[in-house]
């Protein structure tokens, strides 16, 4: 026993060593872990670390109305109302702990249902005046069938990916079709390179737009109301088991 105990603290002392080296294997998925070099990594595996996010935008202040958790290692944004009874909108983000110019950004997520509710992830700065953003996933669960968006239950069909090279600058955007974003986990991935980004649905290439952006830009989760989704009211599921359900967040520099 003390033999095979040894030789168990061996193995863990080996992994904990070369956890780093075995973190730099993850790549985007689809992508060759040769091109890439990975930034950043987060699991969700010891909750929300406050020294990387942020529970509000930087022009707003935190609405004291918990409605996030992580919980078995899922980060978990629902739709709530506060105590004033209204729904309120919800941003976790990395401002001021980490941006990036280029590379790949991926999350993998499985979106809530009903009126009004809004998800996405995106990328963004507040450079001055300037807006630069790049919303990697937008869904719009509220807007219907008549607006390509929904199905007849209001379940998400279909999300958006939009450039803005600031704010009244619109560079590109498409609407991607797909089966019911609520019923499972999927992969949203950009590629960001000096001249043309790539966004990516479960690895698959759904969309590119020649255009050069060069600032750094910080991660964003959201879960807002409004838009295309609509105004939420009495037939918004509320509470976690109605959740923006993000399963990990990373980022990768590109080596060559």
């Amino acid at each position: 026993m003390k033999r095979f105990l040894a030789l168990l603290a061996a193995v863990l002392g080996l992994l904990a060593w070369h956890a780093p080296l075995l973190a730099q294997t993850v790549s985007p998925y689809g992508q060759s872990a040769f091109l890439y070099r990975l930034t950043f990594a987060e699991e969700f595996g010891n909750g929300l670390n406050p020294a990387i996010w942020n529970d509000h935008i930087w022009y707003e202040s935190s609405n004291p109305t918990i409605n996030y958790a992580v919980q078995n290692g899922v980060l978990k944004i629902w739709p709530q109302r506060d105590a004033s009874g209204n729904f309120f909108n919800r941003t976790i983000d990395t401002d001021g702990h980490f941006s990036q110019t280029y590379g790949f950004f991926e999350i993998e997520a499985k979106l809530p249902v009903g009126k009004g509710v809004w998800p996405a992830f995106w990328i963004f700065n507040h450079i001055g005046t300037r807006r630069p953003e790049i919303d990697i996933m937008e869904a719009y669960p509220g807007g219907g069938p008549a607006s390509g968006w929904s199905d007849a239950n209001l379940h998400p069909t279909a999300y958006g990916v939009t450039v803005w090279k600031d704010a009244t600058a619109l560079a590109g955007s498409k609407m991607i079709q797909t089966t019911d974003l609520s019923a499972g986990f999927h992969k949203y991935g950009l590629k960001w390179e000096s001249s043309r980004m790539t966004f990516y649905f479960d690895g698959r290439a759904t969309y590119t737009l020649n255009v050069r952006m060069r600032d750094p830009m910080y991660l964003l989760l959201s879960l807002w109301f409004g838009s295309a989704s609509g105004t939420p009211d009495s037939t918004t599921p509320t509470g976690s088991t109605n959740a923006f359900e993000i399963n990990y967040v990373r980022a990768w520099q590109f080596r060559f």
